[in-house]
């Protein structure tokens, strides 16, 4: 007779621990959302229930670039009521600490919602708290 130390469940039959795994927690697990949220209800939501995270980060980084090409043209225009070469040196310099700024809040904005996608759905199955 040949016994078989198979681990594996019959055909037909199912493992009655299958559905158990010890990371899930569904009662903790986060709400379903229920569509898309509009980008002025998620923000002034009070719950906490919507995730608003992507929209909110394109509306803050398109508020924030624009902002600093203003405030660079600006300064280009106050060098060159200062005088020409004045306005030359911001003209010719003055994107580079534009282009670090925005190099910063692309950053801190990736981080935020890259932090934000692992909270909400952490990679090892474990369910956020």
């Amino acid at each position: 007779m040949v016994v078989s130390h198979d681990s594996r469940p019959a055909a037909g039959r199912q493992d009655p621990t299958s559905h158990f795994s010890p990371y899930r927690h569904p009662e903790h697990s986060p709400p379903e959302p229920h569509g898309p949220v509009s980008l002025f209800r998620a923000l002034f939501e009070l719950n906490g229930d919507q995730r608003m995270s992507m929209g909110l980060a394109r509306a803050i980084y398109a508020v924030v670039v624009v902002g600093i090409v203003v405030t660079w043209v600006a300064v280009v225009v106050i060098g060159f009521s200062q005088g020409i070469p004045l306005g030359i040196l911001a003209l010719l310099l003055g994107w580079i600490p534009a282009v670090l700024w925005i190099a910063c809040a692309r950053i801190v904005l990736e981080f935020s919602t890259a932090m934000d996608t692992l909270i909400e759905r952490p990679s090892d199955g474990r369910a956020a708290h």
